[in-house]
């Protein structure tokens, strides 16, 4: 389950169906008016995820994935590219997602819990990352793209 390929976005206010929909002319419109006065927004996201990818290198220097743990209600809820049989499918992921680390986290957050190899480049920020803040759920925020995930009933 190490399959992992990078996508663009696909959904911002409804589903983004192709480069001339209303959707995708929104999440443009919105994407450009965030970068004025946003005090090199992008700047502080780089810094965030090289320290983010710095740190998870430190802490897990032979290891390229990690296994992460999310709650879903249901596995429709998401955007299913393949099913693979025994409980594995090849999901499609927006953006950004979180992810725990503690399976026993994720179970609050849904009756069913995804498993997913995520490699550590697409981890984007975990909350010990910055000791004494975001405290709680064990979070991960991850890219998105096509991952192979198992689920598994609590």
């Amino acid at each position: 389950m190490r399959h992992c390929y990078c996508q663009h976005a696909r959904h911002h206010a409804g589903p983004l169906q192709g480069r001339h929909s209303e959707a995708y002319e929104l999440y443009v419109t919105e994407g450009t008016r965030g970068l004025y006065a946003t005090n090199a927004l992008e700047a502080q996201l780089d810094l965030l995820y090289t320290y983010c990818q710095y740190e998870l290198l430190q802490a897990h220097p032979e290891e390229t994935h990690l296994s992460l743990y999310r709650g879903i209600n249901r596995i429709d809820e998401h955007e299913i590219l393949e099913t693979l049989g025994g409980g594995r499918y090849r999901v499609l992921f927006n953006n950004l997602n979180s992810f725990t680390s503690s399976r026993e986290r994720a179970d609050e957050f849904g009756d069913y819990i995804l498993i997913a190899e995520v490699p550590l480049p697409k981890i984007f920020f975990f909350n010990r990352l910055l000791p004494g803040m975001l405290k709680g759920e064990d979070e991960f925020v991850v890219v998105g793209g096509v991952y192979e995930v198992s689920i598994s009933t609590l």
